[in-house]
């Protein structure tokens, strides 16, 4: 029989194997395409002839001379109002599903459906509903509304109305784990002390559901600075519905200038970067008290 040392220097070898196949892809895929996108934006890239041709930060100054990066941009950052909004309705749905019982397993997998449904299907099924001359939309709330024209809210309005449908799915599961946790002493507490069902919300739910709360807030942001579909296929490549991400496909990729799409992604990723360490810098409100 071997003996214990032999085991887990063993034991050790196979882990170490195991933790450096994900490392060596990381450095691979990862690090090595960020390294040669900051190479790219750099430089002027003609894919044609294959040429590079050094320029410094032109690229850069391109991008912020541009009004449609300016309004990608502005676009990005509007249309993570979503979040948030997100959030508190899939708060409270969880909270209405764990008071409904174990009973709602049909409810509880109608809400989560968009969050696995095909992303393609469902902007073509909302560009139905938001079509001004014959979008249900329309015709329920009795209104005359071009959301997906060439104004400048309306289309916006609308990506943040269809990613706060799709959002509350997967707050409402994380949300409903978290409720699960919740000792039900808290509210019989609460209840005897006569405390209304809006301070037992804001007071006992709302905080113990802060490290969820922070996790959502953390993975959306970072999925809606990257937000290419809403563009592409909502709105259409409507400008006033265009993110960033699209626009480094239009204006970088598709019209072969690599280094403009380069610049604008390292940017990009360097807004993502500050933003998240930000958010874990000013973490203190997520400890439970």
């Amino acid at each position: 029989m071997r003996s214990a040392s032999t085991l887990y220097r063993l034991e050790k070898r196979w882990s170490l194997v195991f933790i450096a196949l994900p490392v060596i892809g990381f450095f691979t895929f990862t690090i090595s395409a960020m390294v040669f996108s900051f190479w790219f934006s750099l430089t002027d890239f003609n894919p044609v002839r294959m040429e590079t041709r050094y320029v410094g930060l032109e690229n850069f100054r391109r991008l912020f001379a541009d009004a449609l990066f300016r309004q990608a941009v502005f676009n990005t950052f509007f249309l993570l109002i979503s979040v948030p909004i997100g959030m508190f309705f899939g708060l409270l749905l969880s909270v209405y599903l764990q008071q409904k019982g174990a009973k709602n397993y049909a409810l509880r997998l109608l809400y989560y459906l968009p969050a696995v449904s095909s992303v393609v299907a469902i902007n073509i099924i909302f560009r139905y509903l938001f079509n001004g001359e014959f979008g249900l939309l329309n015709h329920l709330l009795n209104i005359d509304v071009q959301w997906l024209g060439t104004g400048r809210w309306p289309i916006k309005f609308a990506i943040i109305i269809r990613n706060v449908w799709a959002a509350m799915g997967v707050a409402m599961v994380l949300y409903l784990a978290g409720l699960n946790n919740i000792p039900a002493s808290y509210y019989e507490a609460a209840d005897i002390d006569g405390a209304s069902i809006f301070q037992k919300f804001f007071m006992i739910t709302v905080p113990l559901v802060r490290p969820i709360s922070f996790f959502l807030i953390v993975t959306g942001i970072i999925a809606g600075m990257q937000n290419f579909a809403d563009a592409q296929l909502l709105a259409n490549g409507n400008p006033q519905g265009i993110t960033v991400v699209y626009y480094i496909w239009v204006r970088g990729i598709d019209a072969n200038r690599y280094g403009v799409a380069s610049a604008a992604s390292i940017l990009l990723g360097a807004i993502i970067m500050l933003m998240t360490y930000v958010q874990f810098r000013r973490s203190s409100w997520v400890e439970v008290r």
